[in-house]
């Protein structure tokens, strides 16, 4: 065998004293009908030798590439856990996750802008076989559109914070909405604040999680009764957030609490607060939503709900492998919702 040669697997046969056959059975983990003896000189040349196995070849026998396609961008913090939470459950199972995402990621990424551009990306991963598709919200809307023709491909497909109105076609992670908005409300209101103002975001197709979020607290702030809710959302660019803010703070009453669906929006919030001269929290409460890498460095620190994404990350990958060890259309796609948690900081007080 020449030196500059990788080793190949007739090679580990040969040291091994063993058939072509029997080396491949044993490296597969296939040892049941071999002994103890032989599995170990197999095993022991193919680490002298430095042998690997060939993902090409192994694919084409088992039709597994042991790839995982991951639309994600690293936008901010919680992208950024989420994906680790993918990454360490598809490591720990030998899966290599592939992340490809639609535009520059130091700005939102405006997916509707060129929904072809996301539909060739989707198509470059299931050209290289990968066997499953992780999608963040706006690549969700394209699945929708396309997703017909990813059914017959037979991949599984797991989406991140986008729960499918019409027809659950494919399963998804997403925060508890519902109990994480009653919190912000029913905290706000324990201070005595009858007066809030909800600012939303664009609520674009692929932000149903916005949606969510926004009409959970608006139905919890009805239920709990003793308040009123006004909302406003960014336009449909998301463009407009320091003019929003400035509108809503400038309202006759103005809202003594604001609960914003991100700490995004939140920004705006202290930007607008400062500029018309109101202190937080003594003339205005200010709720967020996601507790981002900056919301506990703002002055004063923001109360957020704190998400877990690298646990949403984990239950995505996970998802994944579980619909891949079965027979994934046999069984309805479905919805697990994680819990998030209201960290109380300095932005919230009594009502004065």
């Amino acid at each position: 065998m020449s030196g500059s040669s990788a080793p190949r697997l007739k090679d580990v046969a040969a040291a091994a004293n063993v058939s072509l056959s029997a080396a491949s059975r044993i490296l597969r983990g296939e040892r049941g009908r071999f002994g103890e003896e032989t599995c170990q000189r197999v095993l022991e040349a193919a680490q002298q030798l430095g042998w690997r196995r060939n993902l090409l070849v192994n694919g084409m026998q088992t039709g597994r590439t042991k790839t995982i396609g991951v639309m994600i961008p690293p936008y901010d913090s919680f992208w950024v856990d989420v994906l680790a939470g993918i990454h360490m459950v598809l490591a720990s199972a030998d899966y290599l996750p592939i992340t490809v995402w639609v535009g520059d990621c130091q700005e939102m990424p405006h997916f509707e802008k060129d929904e072809a551009q996301g539909m060739k990306q989707i198509n470059r991963l299931l050209d290289r076989r990968v066997d499953g598709l992780i999608l963040w919200p706006s690549f969700a809307v394209a699945y929708y559109h396309h997703f017909k023709e990813l059914i017959e491909s037979r991949v599984p497909v797991v989406v991140i914070d986008h729960e499918f109105s019409d027809e659950q076609i494919a399963d998804s992670i997403e925060t508890d909405e519902l109990r994480s908005a009653r919190a912000v409300a029913e905290h706000l209101i324990s201070l005595g604040h009858e007066n809030i103002a909800c600012f939303s975001s664009r609520e674009t197709d692929w932000q149903a999680w916005a949606i969510r979020r926004r009409v959970s607290f608006e139905t919890a702030v009805a239920d709990l009764k003793g308040a009123e809710v006004k909302s406003w959302r960014l336009n449909q660019w998301g463009t407009n957030g320091p003019e929003v803010a400035e509108e809503i703070l400038s309202q006759e009453p103005r809202p003594t609490a604001v609960f914003t669906v991100t700490d995004h929006e939140a920004l705006f919030v202290y930007e607008a607060a400062a500029k018309l001269g109101l202190r937080i929290p003594e003339d205005l409460s200010v709720v967020g939503f996601a507790d981002l890498d900056f919301s506990a460095t703002l002055q004063p620190p923001l109360s957020t709900v704190r998400q877990r994404p690298k646990e949403i990350g984990r239950r995505a990958g996970q998802l994944i492998l579980d619909r891949l060890d079965g027979d994934f259309s046999e069984s309805s796609p479905t919805t697990i919702r994680v819990s998030a948690e209201l960290i109380v900081r300095g932005s919230t007080a009594s009502r004065g």
